[in-house]
């Protein structure tokens, strides 16, 4: 086999791999780099992971065993709505942290993340989550109804120093992060380099927020991920100069505005104390960033003029359009959309209650920042979950992870490649208490950069779906006879439709046995556990004495009217959509090292430029395939609408295309079977603006896979009479 074929063949496990933390200056080797980690950081790795009530004493002794055993599953810190306003503070941190590898070895390395806390809260009563920030975690859970207002401030307090590898305007440059090995040279971007920008890992000290399963707005301080939030300088203390102090009037200014529906959608709608500061802010960087190792001097800035990200806003403040960059903080702010019976086509559709989450998603870091563990679950509640709550005790919201300093790519091309761990909840292998006879409801998030978890059909315990993507089920797909259903990657074309892609959430009702004992929960045919089930009788509860039922099909909860089933009868448009990876063009061999394959969509990379423009309520086809045979099952995911899959050809299954039953299933992220496509309809409702669309294995998107989008309106105020 070819170098080409074989770099082709293995796409699946081509950002995969053991994690290293290795100084790429030194690119120690493997064998090195285990005797030092392993004698520096056990203690902490495994005494990190026990039970806050554990002593000093006890993690000591613990810390001689290679591979922490189960703990009980930690819960993550919720941050409320509060008088339908959920406030939070959430700021973008980094430290030196230990986590777990496969072959449950420990690694370090200084790696970012989100600490958050609620607003709505004083002090001394006010708790900031992550509560050990020595080890990778989720962000903090967000919890919301309908209607309700999020209002978040954005801080992001990376010390650049910490991380003098990655270039944050590298939108323009040459300029990718590098892995250098010795006796190999630079095996990132390569030299010549078979990467370049935007697409390439870069900037993963800048951040924006995306908030995956929501139907609310892309533009301004909604969901927009076009933004670029640059960390904050630091003062002669050593301590970020834009903190909560500093921007708390302001924001409370953009706040208020925001819960009469207002906005900024231009620069010159900002408050201008917001504009005078970011001016001052953007200026400063412009002319006092190091470039390419040159300092600047007072009134010679090192960056080049395209490189300046003033300009670069002030460039967009005179088309008219949004500016993009930012420093040291940045506001959020929407209304939950909310469906209304009586005023249906105001909104069109409405957010679909249910479990949804939070994320880094700036371009070039998307999957180094998903790795360090900055994503959320985000719970929007509303009849759906009025509906089920009486039919279990507890809810339990699992986040699933894969942690790691930095991207297979940067590092030491001796390591050997394997597919990193898995966590829940930032546990590895936690246990999950039931009582007997319990009833649970889960609530499970993959917030993996990269990996698929193929949950396989229970034992000992009973599950029955009762949502896909933060979606419910129509009561005709609530099926509670089927008790033991598997979720593979990509989804099956006939019931049950369930899948755990990167990107995919499930929502499952759970029924303990009637006996005690201990249930594995696993993915990959059984091949790797993911949690433990531990039922055992809780001290002080009052015992089940019988199975708690799984509610009946009319007892679920009715489908609201805005998700029903959309038509093809008004389909005006129809597109192909062809993702696709294929050898990197390169000079021949000899090659000391391999080259990853190109990712693209219709055969380009990401440009910036607007792929596809869609009419704002319109209902449109989409075919998207997926070219190679072989290979990678890339999540189809597109911001701000959820579709409906009706078609799929998966040559694994059948040689011909199945048309799926209706009603059909709601998605916002569908694994595209290789070699094969699916065919889906959605309805561009509500929301005009521009996003994307990518491939939810987040080193694919970083390195090309997505594309630019727009939803146009057909409205004007002309007349002609």
């Amino acid at each position: 086999m070819s170098s080409e074929e074989r770099i082709v063949s293995d796409l699946a496990d081509e950002q995969d791999g053991i994690e290293s933390s290795i100084n790429k200056e030194l690119a120690l080797t493997r064998r090195d780099f285990l005797h030092k980690t392993m004698a520096v950081t056990s203690a902490l790795a495994i005494s990190s992971m026990l039970p806050s009530f554990v002593t000093d004493a006890w993690a000591e002794a613990a810390a001689a065993v290679v591979c922490p055993p189960g703990q009980p599953l930690q819960h993550v810190m919720e941050i409320k709505s509060v008088g339908k306003t959920l406030k939070a503070i959430l700021k973008i941190l980094d430290d030196n942290m230990t986590y777990l590898a496969p072959g449950c070895v420990t690694n370090t390395g200084q790696m970012r993340y989100i600490s958050g806390h609620d607003a709505s809260i004083s002090l001394p009563l006010r708790k900031t989550w992550p509560f050990n920030h020595k080890v990778p975690n989720p962000a903090p859970t967000l919890r919301a109804r309908l209607g309700d207002t999020v209002q978040i401030t954005l801080l992001n307090h990376v010390n650049v120093n910490n991380f003098p590898g990655t270039l944050d305007v590298a939108e323009k440059g040459q300029d990718c992060d590098t892995n250098t090995t010795v006796g190999v040279g630079n095996t990132y971007p390569g030299d010549p380099s078979f990467e370049k920008p935007p697409n390439c890992f870069h900037g993963s000290s800048s951040t924006n927020l995306h908030f995956h399963g929501s139907h609310i707005s892309p533009n301004g301080i909604s969901d927009n991920v076009l933004l670029n939030v640059r960390p904050s300088p630091r003062g002669a203390n050593g301590k970020p100069i834009v903190d909560e102090q500093t921007v708390a009037a302001i924001f409370a200014q953009i706040f208020a505005a925001c819960e009469h529906g207002h906005q900024p959608m231009l620069w010159s709608d900002w408050p201008v104390a917001w504009q005078n500061l970011q001016k001052k802010l953007l200026i400063s960087y412009d002319n006092t960033t190091p470039w390419r190792g040159h300092s600047p001097t007072p009134g010679h800035p090192a960056l080049p003029p395209d490189e300046r990200l003033w300009p670069q806003n002030q460039e967009a403040i005179n088309q008219h359009e949004f500016p993009q960059y930012y420093v040291g903080a940045y506001p959020t702010c929407f209304k939950i959309t909310e469906w209304n019976a009586n005023n249906p086509t105001n909104p069109v559709m409405g957010q679909a209650p249910g479990t949804h989450w939070y994320h880094a998603h700036k371009h070039g870091s998307t999957a180094l920042n998903l790795a360090n563990g900055m994503a959320g679950a985000l719970i929007i509640e509303g009849d759906y979950d009025d509906k089920l709550k009486p039919f279990y005790t507890k809810q339990q919201v699992l986040v699933l992870q894969q942690y790691g300093a930095v991207p297979n790519l940067l590092r030491a091309a001796t390591v050997a490649q394997q597919s990193d761990l898995v966590f829940v909840n930032g546990q590895y292998t936690p246990v999950l208490q039931m009582n007997p006879n319990e009833m649970q409801f889960w609530r499970i998030v993959n917030a993996c950069h990269s990996a698929a978890v193929p949950l396989d059909s229970p034992n000992g315990i009973k599950w029955v779906q009762t949502a896909q993507d933060g979606v419910q089920f129509n009561p005709a797909n609530y099926n509670p006879l089927v008790t033991n259903a598997s979720f593979p990657v990509p989804a099956r074309s006939v019931a049950p439709f369930g899948s755990l892609a990167s990107g995919n959430r499930i929502d499952l009702l759970v029924q303990a046995p009637s006996t005690p004992g201990t249930f594995n929960v696993t993915f990959n045919g059984g091949a790797t556990v993911l949690f433990t089930v531990e039922v055992k009788q809780e001290a002080g509860v009052s015992p089940i004495p019988n199975p708690m039922p799984f509610p009946t099909p009319l007892q679920f909860p009715q489908m609201p009217k805005f998700l029903f089933d959309l038509s093809f009868a008004d389909v005006k448009v129809r597109r192909d959509l062809h993702f696709a990876t294929n050898p990197t063009p390169y000079p021949p061999p000899p090659v000391p090292y391999p080259i990853p394959p190109r990712h693209t969509i219709d055969g380009k990379q990401f440009s910036g430029h607007i792929d596809q423009t869609m009419l704002l309520g319109g209902t449109e086809e989409w075919t998207i395939y997926n070219d190679n045979a072989t290979g990678a099952a890339h999540p189809f995911h597109i911001h701000v609408n959820p579709f409906q899959v009706v078609e799929i050809l998966d040559p694994t299954v059948s040689p011909t295309p199945v048309k799926l039953p209706r009603p059909w299933i709601w998605w916002d992220n569908f694994a595209l079977p290789p070699g094969g496509y699916v065919k889906i309809l959605s309805k561009f409702a509500d929301f005009a603006g521009k996003f994307v669309l990518h491939c939810h294995i987040l080193d694919h998107e970083d390195r090309g896979m997505m594309q630019l989008v727009e939803v146009t309106t057909n409205i004007t105020n002309m007349t002609h009479k």
